[in-house]
């Protein structure tokens, strides 16, 4: 029925003296009538003081509006911006690509010395620790192996030498981003020592030989894989749909960066800045349409120049869900609420699978949820620049999620 209709009907009703009645009639006509006004009205009244918000609800199976206020309008995502850049690693890369950490030694004899360097030359891979390279160099040993003539050469020509990202606070912890990483210290270096990761990694590597009692006689260089060295070591990855639940169940900034650099290797040779935003950004322009209002400066979302809209992230949320397999595919590596990663402790009596985002002043989540009717629900609830404390934009944040899963 028309608007016009009910307004002529609500006039006749008042003239009649049955307002109540009218009540009773606009509630069993149009059922969504006094929850809408509901739903706004707690939106609007409730907003953390200070600040702004933008509200996206939409069904995830059919695509129909629920919910929306400010949808369109542009908000620093924080870590919401790991949905963008795990998703695009996703479509790119495949959930069961697998990073290679590769150690290299001169061809011929290398028992009981090795004549030459021995080089190192990896893709980024997020996950590699001590106690793996460790694990891993025990071959050298069964190799009979007591001496290095030359140096331990780390070769990360994969990655450019842009160690953080644009837009990226000077005094926050950031992380470090290289082609050969060890997660135990991803955010203990200055960024314009280009070359102070690679020689790190290097450095744990002659600890690991001298505990072995090998021998090192050179020293920890940077430089490049030459013709005439073979493959000693080859280490594999767990599958990236284990570390993008890393990324997005624990918020991991590091894990983030070294995975979407690996996707600007894959497409155009290096892991630069410049190459990987290319790629996550057309790829959201292709989905969006190459107008519709966006930026991606990074990876993670540390960046403050970022910026998205509620619409973008639930609908991203939704894509993922109907493309990839539903709650057993890229949605599967978001945190789960009231069981693990930043919703552990967040709506553990609702089934939502949801990725937060918080940096100063801005506190966001988006996700997937079941609503109390059975219906799946892409939602993203965007709250910038207010001046109360955080908790507070995440208890409002909680409360319109819990209204819509309790009446939709």
């Amino acid at each position: 029925m028309s608007r016009a209709f009910i307004k002529l009907l609500s006039k006749e009703i008042k003239n009649s003296g049955s307002f109540l009645l009218f009540l009773l009639l606009s509630f069993l006509l149009f059922p969504s009538f006094g929850l809408s006004q509901d739903i706004y009205s707690l939106i609007t009244s409730k907003v953390p003081q200070g600040g702004f918000v933008g509200v996206y609800f939409a069904d995830a199976d059919n695509g129909s509006t629920l919910v929306h206020y400010n949808e369109h309008n542009l908000f620093i995502p924080a870590s919401l911006t790991k949905l963008f850049s795990t998703l695009v690693a996703w479509e790119v890369l495949g959930p069961e690509f697998r990073y290679t950490t590769t150690v290299y030694v001169p061809r011929g004899n290398i028992s009981p010395r090795i004549r030459g360097d021995i080089v190192i030359k990896g893709n980024g891979d997020p996950s590699m620790s001590v106690e793996t390279l460790r694990e891993n160099f025990k071959k050298f040993i069964i190799e009979g192996v007591k001496e290095i003539e030359g140096d331990i050469v780390i070769d990360n020509s994969f990655f450019s030498n842009e160690r953080w990202g644009i837009g990226w606070e000077w005094d926050y912890k950031n992380p470090s981003i290289d082609a050969l990483v060890l997660k135990e210290n991803p955010n203990t270096f200055n960024p314009y020592d280009i070359n102070a990761v690679a020689l790190n990694f290097g450095l744990s590597v002659r600890k690991i030989l001298n505990d072995y009692g090998i021998k090192v006689y050179g020293t920890v260089k940077v430089g490049k894989l030459r013709n005439d060295y073979r493959e000693f070591i080859v280490i594999k990855s767990v599958p990236l749909k284990n570390l993008i639940s890393v990324a997005n169940k624990y918020s991991s900034n590091s894990y983030a960066e070294q995975i979407l650099r690996t996707v600007g290797l894959r497409v155009y040779g290096l892991g630069s800045i410049y190459n990987s935003l290319k790629v996550m950004n057309d790829f959201y322009k292709n989905l969006f349409g190459e107008y519709y209002p966006f930026k991606l400066n990074d990876g993670s979302g540390l960046s403050t120049y970022n910026l998205a809209t509620p619409y973008m992230v639930a609908q991203t949320l939704a894509y993922a869900y109907k493309t990839h397999g539903g709650f057993n595919g890229f949605i599967a590596t978001l945190a789960r609420s009231g069981t693990e990663g930043t919703m552990e402790r967040r709506l553990g009596d609702i089934t939502i699978y949801a990725k937060t985002g918080t940096l100063q002043k801005v506190s966001n989540i988006a996700g997937i949820m079941i609503t109390k009717t059975g219906r799946k629900v892409a939602f993203a609830i965007m709250v910038n620049n207010f001046i109360v404390p955080t908790y507070v934009a995440m208890q409002y944040q909680d409360e319109i999620i819990r209204f819509v899963w309790n009446n939709y």
